[in-house]
């Protein structure tokens, strides 16, 4: 049987970025102003640049490259299950858009309440220099967030390791060297190289942070300890 690669979510889609381009921060948090419990935080907080060329014939995915004459900024939120966005990103008297904004520092202070509105009601804002825009991540697509925000983007997990297959492969000589990468961008690289097709790399991978797997671990154990002690019963 097969063995299978566990990674966290927020780690993969950190990676799907990085290999697009993308200067990523993951668990970005929002601070309150004064004194208390954090706002809100961004899964992964991503930026690209315009110019950004890796390799001479090497294509980034045009999922999330939707420009290639602005500063790509993407604030994502990353779900195991089924994309979708949480309320700090669709409240707006929260006000977290805006603290995010200033965080982030990619706009004049001016500027912050038009943007954070724009992002609220659409999902994005540009101009001529900066895209902003909001992205989910997650098993499946949500319908009913692409109609209340049609142009952001919402990329699955499977489109994911697809794109993760294709790059190592592709470029497995360019990208062989590489000590400084986590053991578990490491073991990604190896685990695609050494399949032999796309469906059995995408079958291997089991996006799930360790806190879940051992939630799901534990609650088979007891559920293996139960029927054994019910069998055990029957038996008198």
């Amino acid at each position: 049987m097969a063995d299978f690669f566990q990674i966290d979510p927020e780690t993969l889609a950190y990676w799907y970025l990085r290999l697009n381009g993308f200067l990523t921060i993951t668990n970005f948090v929002v601070h309150p102003e004064w004194a208390g419990r954090q706002r809100t935080d961004v899964d992964v907080l991503a930026a690209r640049f315009p110019h950004r060329r890796e390799l001479f014939d090497m294509e980034d995915d045009c999922a999330v490259v939707s420009s290639m004459t602005r500063i790509l900024i993407y604030l994502s939120e990353v779900k195991t299950g089924a994309c979708n966005l949480n309320g700090p990103w669709t409240e707006r008297g929260k006000q977290n858009m805006q603290r995010v904004l200033r965080a982030v520092g990619a706009f004049p202070l001016e500027a912050t309440d038009e943007i954070a509105d724009a992002l609220y009601e659409q999902g994005f804002y540009e101009d001529q220099a900066v895209r902003i825009s909001l992205m989910c991540v997650g098993s499946q697509k949500n319908p009913e967030k692409r109609k209340q925000f049609p142009d952001v983007p919402q990329i699955t997990w499977n489109h994911i390791l697809g794109f993760v297959f294709k790059r190592f492969n592709t470029y497995r000589d360019q990208k062989r060297d590489h000590p400084q990468w986590p053991k578990k961008a490491q073991g990604l690289f190896k685990l695609a190289v050494k399949c032999g097709n796309e469906s059995e790399f995408v079958r291997r991978i089991v996006v799930a942070t360790e806190t879940t797997t051992a939630k799901t671990a534990d609650e088979k154990a007891r559920s293996k300890k139960l029927l054994t002690k019910k069998s055990q019963e029957s038996l008198f």
